[in-house]
């Protein structure tokens, strides 16, 4: 392993290659050992920048059906 290459560094790789291939926040964050979703989510946020718009595009659909 590279000198400059972190544990920690790792970790982040591994949550935000999950995170950006839309591989749910609830596994993310249970295999991370995180004690909650949301420490996931003040940590890896930016990387779903478009969860917000997708999920109320879905939300929509659903209140016109």
């Amino acid at each position: 392993m590279p000198d400059d290459l972190r544990l920690y560094s790792m970790r982040h790789y591994f949550a935000s290659n999950c995170l950006s291939n839309n591989i749910p926040i609830t596994d993310v964050a249970e295999w991370m050992g995180h004690s909650s979703i949301e420490v996931t989510f003040k940590t890896y946020r930016f990387l779903m920048p478009g969860s917000i718009g997708r999920s109320a595009k879905i939300l929509n659909v659903g209140l016109a059906a």
